[in-house]
């Protein structure tokens, strides 16, 4: 590696003095040699910590060579700083006359053309010998710098060896990268370790909750580990048991390349249980890697491995329906029917017919041989309530009835039937709002809240580009190339409010790939419905989410003179959100005080 280096040594050491001449420095100049000390240094030193434990046994292996050689060792940070040194203490010495010690900084910018210097430029390993150096008060050295990575490619600093040029042997690079190599080696084992231990603790925790019981088994079949559900069908004192084939149990052996290493993984599968694979593929429509929406995805697969109730929160268009399908797909019920129910869109006397069914010639107008409702069409499936906050409260009292007794009375009969189907409820509007306006029941409420969870706004996410581009990929027909967008299309997706969220962005997409007509989709090619937009322009700063959501809140609040209902619509949001967005950016109503 060392000698593919010298081929080109020349060139680097041209560029870095054409760099130092930009910045303004001269050959015959004073380097800047002021030294960081006090508690400044200490703080460096602190913040690589590790780094410096790692470096330690590595250069006291190197020390007899440096010190025959009359050299020393440095470890540098990534901003330049010398932070540990060894090796030997008579050019130790003289290294002091141009401060090559624990807490000088040796950036090009000060010190001109260096090894040092120059690595953390070049990204690469540097050998400045001699007047290759730019400033004259450092050209009695010879010095030998490589860079140093952290297991993600992460640029940590630089290795570097400096020693008088009358010194200078061939070999000195080759010393740099090997004791970089020896570090980074060292540092991914150590990462290695931690990241085995992680994934140890991961799958101890991911066991323990998993509700199908799993036990691992060692060369001698053996239990070594179980967790919460296999105990309790193995029992408290089964680790270190022999595992004898149980009824129910597959035993998978994983081992090694070497399979000299191995263990067996048996898993109890239930004749219910629905393949492992679904609950992998069930949550992927929900893509996104924004954490918010990260977390939605994990609470929602952890509700699916209950029966509990489930009530879904969150604005129109963010996907509720689809986190409903979703918890039904990773549940024991997937293999049952799924019935959506659009509570908003069933008039008020018919809300019993459609949940409850009906029998024969309960009403005029009814079906011949009546008909099963949509809690008797989910048999042991889901039953999903859209818009629960819709419903009348008459049709509410109904449907508490039925979540309370676990029975149906179809109109017109007097015989009851059992409920067996899971009710996941999802609403757009702030229940307990709406239950202190008299509009919801509190009682419904707490039957329908088993477990609660939040879709965030489109707004609110930071993966808009990444989830635009996976609804293109979905939207794409006949194998075609799919849709790329250019930059100020993504520009003008991360600046737009979303108000019809993920079904808004669908839409938008569709039409833009259709007016793209197979090229790249550029911003004039969304329909956006927003006026302001119309006068978008690539030379004016996009806004802040701040920023924008405080001149929208601002706006609607002027256009509805200080009405706070009239202003919630005309952003489209509820008026207690709206009440919580002007505490939370300090918005006095000063329009029109009095108003709500």
């Amino acid at each position: 590696m060392a000698f593919l280096q010298y081929a080109d040594s020349s060139a680097l050491v041209t560029r870095s003095w054409q760099r130092c001449h930009q910045t303004g420095l001269h050959p015959t100049d004073q380097a800047n040699d002021q030294i960081i000390t006090g508690k400044r240094i200490k703080e460096i030193i602190k913040e690589n910590q590790a780094l410096i434990q790692y470096t330690v046994p590595i250069f006291e292996k190197l020390f007899p060579f440096i010190h025959q050689m009359g050299h020393i060792a440095m470890l540098v940070d990534r901003q330049g700083n010398i932070i540990h040194t060894i090796g030997d203490p008579d050019f130790a010495d003289h290294a002091q006359r141009v401060q090559l010690q624990v807490g000088a900084n040796w950036e090009e910018s000060r010190k001109g053309t260096n090894a040092i210097g120059t690595a953390l430029v070049e990204s690469r390993p540097v050998r400045i010998h001699a007047e290759q150096h730019f400033f004259r008060e450092n050209q009695f050295l010879t010095c030998a710098a490589a860079p140093i990575y952290d297991a993600d490619g992460e640029f940590l600093g630089v290795v570097n060896v400096s020693g008088q040029k009358e010194g200078f042997h061939p070999y000195i690079l080759s010393l740099a990268s090997l004791a970089a190599d020896s570090l980074q080696n060292k540092l991914l084992l150590e990462t290695s370790k931690h990241e085995h231990l992680l994934t140890l603790k991961e799958l101890d925790q991911i066991s323990a909750s998993h509700q199908t019981p799993l036990v691992s088994l060692d060369r001698d079949r053996r239990i070594v580990r179980a967790n919460a559900a296999a105990v309790g069908i193995l029992g408290k004192d089964c680790l270190g048991k022999e595992f004898v084939g149980k009824k129910g149990y597959t035993t998978q052996t994983i081992s090694d390349q070497t399979s000299k290493m191995w263990r067996s993984v048996a898993l109890h599968k239930k004749a219910d249980t629905p393949d492992q694979r679904g609950l992998l593929t069930s949550f992927s429509r929900l893509a996104g890697s924004c954490k918010r929406i990260v977390q939605t995805k994990e609470l929602a697969l952890k509700a699916a491995l209950t029966h509990y109730p489930v009530l879904l929160l969150g604005e129109s268009g963010t996907g509720k329906e689809v986190v409903a399908q979703s918890i039904h797909q990773a549940s024991t019920r997937a293999t049952q029917p799924f019935i959506a129910v659009n509570c908003s869109a069933i008039p008020d006397n018919l809300v019993e017919s459609e949940m409850f069914g009906y029998e024969s010639g309960a009403f005029t107008g009814a079906n011949r041989e009546g008909s099963i409702g949509k809690f008797e069409a989910a048999k042991q499936g889901t039953i999903f309530l859209d818009e629960i906050g819709d419903m009348s409260l008459r049709a509410q009292a109904a449907l508490l009835r039925v979540l309370q007794e676990k029975v149906i009375t179809p109109v017109g009969s007097t015989r009851t039937r059992p409920v067996h189907a899971r009710v996941i409820a999802a609403t757009h509007r702030n229940l307990p709002e709406e239950i202190k306006a008299g509009r919801f029941r509190a009682d419904l409420y707490y039957r329908l809240k088993g477990i609660q969870i939040n879709l965030p706004s489109l707004r609110e996410r930071s993966d808009v580009i990444e989830l635009a581009e996976h609804l293109l990929r979905q939207i794409n027909e006949d194998d075609a190339p799919v849709p790329v967008l250019a930059p100020d299309a993504q520009k003008l997706l991360r600046s737009y409010q979303w108000p019809g969220n993920v079904r808004e962005l669908q839409s938008v997409l569709m039409q833009a790939a259709f007016l793209a007509d197979g090229g790249e989709i550029e911003a004039h090619h969304l329909q956006l419905d927003l006026p302001d937009l119309a006068a978008y322009d690539d030379n004016q700063p996009i806004l802040s989410l701040r920023e924008a959501e405080i001149a929208a809140i601002q706006k609607s609040l002027a256009a509805s003179g200080g009405n706070v209902s009239k202003a919630a619509k005309l952003l489209q949001i509820g008026r207690n959100t709206l009440y919580r967005k002007m505490e939370e950016y300090r918005i006095s109503n000063t329009a029109n005080m009095g108003s709500v």
